[in-house]
């Protein structure tokens, strides 16, 4: 989880929108935690829920492999 995220997961965080195994679509581009580029519009999994619903780890199989941890503002329910 990078540090700028972390630190928001210990703030008042918003109740969970989403729970484990949920399908989600990025709202805007992000990176997996290997620097992989993953297009906004890319649907994964939710493996793992932070801080409340703050941010999640989220597992995409494509248009890249990888996890990457996502602010909750940055994701919709498919």
């Amino acid at each position: 989880m990078s540090t700028a995220i972390a630190s928001r997961v210990h703030e008042q965080a918003p109740p969970t929108l989403f729970t484990e195994l949920s399908v989600v679509e990025t709202l805007r581009g992000v990176e997996t935690d290997d620097g992989a580029a993953v297009p906004a519009g890319s649907r994964g999994t939710i493996v793992a829920i932070y801080g409340k619903g703050a941010a999640y780890e989220v597992e995409f199989a494509r248009p890249v492999i990888g996890n990457c941890t996502i602010d909750h503002d940055a994701l919709r329910p498919v």
